[in-house]
């Protein structure tokens, strides 16, 4: 018996054929890394120009001018000028001395002398005295021995008083705002970036702004309003003397 068995030729895909569709997949891959890549370089580019205006109107805007300081820098040991890089600023800490009367001219060399009687690390990058003046012990490149924990990432201003309760002078008070307006200026902060030292961890510094919160924000509030008070004490100046 004869087997009517039908045999159908095999009809693949032509391998030219298989070739050119594996290469127009190539391509499609290839364009879609390329647009990938192009949203990238422009979202770089975006990025880049955006912080380039930012910092052109950064600097554009009227900038607060520091206070008079006196740098008298300590000389570089383990107990109050570590030397260390300040490689970032997030806050500036505010602290009072915990000894009335005493100058600044008297803490600074308090600091200094750490480095003889080895009793306790401890500075701070300025200290404001109850007359107002303001001496820069520590470079605001570098880290104070000021709060433990947040050395690294801070500046701190040590404030002389008078005053048992240790509220500060009025000289104190302005000099004490006008840093603070300087610093949130120069490292872009805000108000809300001012804290005390009890702020982290607790201690009772300065102690008058931890007993009185409402001083501390009326503080803030000063620092706020700086440069628009100063702006309209500038202006009276000027008509006071053209009504002269």
């Amino acid at each position: 018996m004869q087997n009517n068995i039908q045999v159908i030729p095999y009809r693949g895909r032509p391998v030219q054929s298989m070739k050119r569709r594996k290469a127009r997949r190539r391509k499609a891959i290839f364009f879609r890394c390329m647009a990938v890549a192009m949203i990238v370089v422009l979202l770089t580019a975006v990025f880049a120009v955006t912080g380039v205006i930012y910092r052109w109107i950064h600097d554009l805007r009227d900038k607060v001018e520091p206070p008079v300081i006196a740098e008298d820098y300590l000389e570089v040991n383990p107990y109050s000028r570590p030397g260390l890089e300040l490689i970032k600023v997030k806050n500036v800490f505010v602290h009072y001395t915990a000894n009335p009367g005493t100058s600044a001219a008297q803490n600074r060399s308090y600091f200094a002398n750490l480095a003889q009687t080895k009793e306790r690390a401890a500075s701070a990058h300025f200290i404001i005295g109850y007359e107002g003046e303001i001496i820069q012990c520590i470079p605001l490149e570098e880290q104070a021995y000021a709060v433990r924990t947040r050395n690294n990432d801070s500046i701190s201003i040590e404030c002389c008083y008078v005053d048992e309760n240790g509220e500060f002078t009025q000289e104190t008070y302005d000099s004490l705002v006008h840093t603070l307006a300087w610093l949130l200026d120069e490292y872009n902060l805000e108000t809300g970036d001012i804290l005390r030292h009890y702020d982290c961890g607790g201690k009772l510094c300065p102690i008058y702004y931890v007993e009185n919160a409402e001083a501390w924000e009326q503080l803030l509030q000063d620092v706020e309003n700086f440069e628009e008070e100063k702006e309209d004490f500038d202006l009276e100046k000027v008509e006071a003397g053209i009504s002269l």
